[in-house]
């Protein structure tokens, strides 16, 4: 079967980008000499251009903003009298706005990330690949274990393995389900294309869980992987030329950073849960980062460095 175009019923899906590109394009006037300034004219007509089969006016943006952004939303537009254009009334807030960024990137930003990941995991179960997500997110909602078979890292098969779904999550490119195993009392991550013969358990057999937050979840991680062990602190210095890219790297695990040495280098400082992951990261920065502490995470950085040194002697 192959289906050429998603059907947009009662345009609704045009509804929604429309009147998120109002509120995108009111939400901030730049401040300098030429202004852009809208009004619902000018709003009906930038959208209009870009959307002709079925064109906007004044009139259904002003619907957009009164029906959607204020009533729906919540969010006030500033629309006094006699003013040259219209704005946010107020800043929006940095939870209203993530929760609308993350439907309004679907139109305006190029996910490849995503696209590599659901195109490898489609490629790898085929015949399966939606009934998958769908049934082990109904499992989550039911509260009911799931049984898989799954093939780790090593090639190895774990038969008729019974754990409790949280949730699929995108990590760098590629989909993961994240649960918990009540037998070993572990939080891990799984790749989705690697579950085979998903059985939903009865709910008889089922156990009570709770299910953390997917920002609570990888406060401290990198990337998609779960250390047995927890999360341990790590200290590293690195040089200023790297300072942009470290700082990329490790923001969102909330490090403390400290300049040294006259501010030519730099210390952070951060809790992180996957020390294997930020070894490797590291690895490609050469002299400029320096792992300080733990002393175990620095001997695994030492063992990596001359693991790689020797297949290039050897050459």
């Amino acid at each position: 079967m192959n289906i050429s175009t998603f059907p947009n019923l009662d345009g609704k899906i045009n509804v929604l980008k429309r009147y998120l590109h109002i509120l995108a394009l009111l939400q901030y006037i730049p401040h300098h000499e030429n202004p852009e300034l809208w009004n619902a004219g000018k709003l009906a007509d930038l959208l209009s251009r870009f959307d002709a089969d079925k064109p906007l006016d004044d009139s259904q943006v002003r619907k957009y903003i009164k029906e959607y952004i204020e009533n729906e939303l919540g969010i006030d537009i500033d629309k006094s009298r006699g003013k040259k254009s219209m704005s946010v009334a107020e800043d929006i807030d940095f939870g209203t706005q993530l929760m609308i960024a993350r439907i309004y990137s679907n139109f305006v930003i190029k996910d490849t990330s995503r696209d590599i990941a659901l195109s490898k995991y489609i490629k790898a179960v085929p015949d399966r690949a939606l009934w998958l997500l769908a049934r082990i997110y109904f499992a989550v909602l039911e509260k009911r274990m799931i049984q898989i078979d799954y093939t780790n890292n090593y090639g190895k098969k774990k038969k008729e393995w019974k754990i409790c779904p949280y949730y699929f999550i995108f990590r760098e490119t590629n989909l993961y389900l994240a649960a918990y195993d009540p037998e070993q009392d572990i939080t891990l991550t799984l790749y989705a294309e690697r579950i085979e013969n998903l059985v939903i358990l009865d709910e008889s057999k089922s156990i009570d869980w709770s299910i953390p937050s997917v920002e609570r979840l990888f406060e401290t991680s990198l990337s998609a992987y779960k250390s047995i062990k927890g999360p341990e602190n790590v200290k590293i210095r690195y040089s200023k030329s790297a300072s942009s890219k470290i700082k990329n790297l490790i923001s969102h695990i909330n490090p403390v950073i400290n300049k040294i040495d006259n501010g030519n280098r730099f210390e952070a400082e951060f809790i992180i849960d996957d020390d294997i992951f930020l070894c490797e990261k590291l690895f490609s920065f050469g002299s400029d980062v320096e792992i300080i502490s733990p002393p175990r995470l620095r001997t695994m950085m030492v063992n990596m460095l001359n693991s790689s040194l020797k297949v290039y002697k050897e050459n």
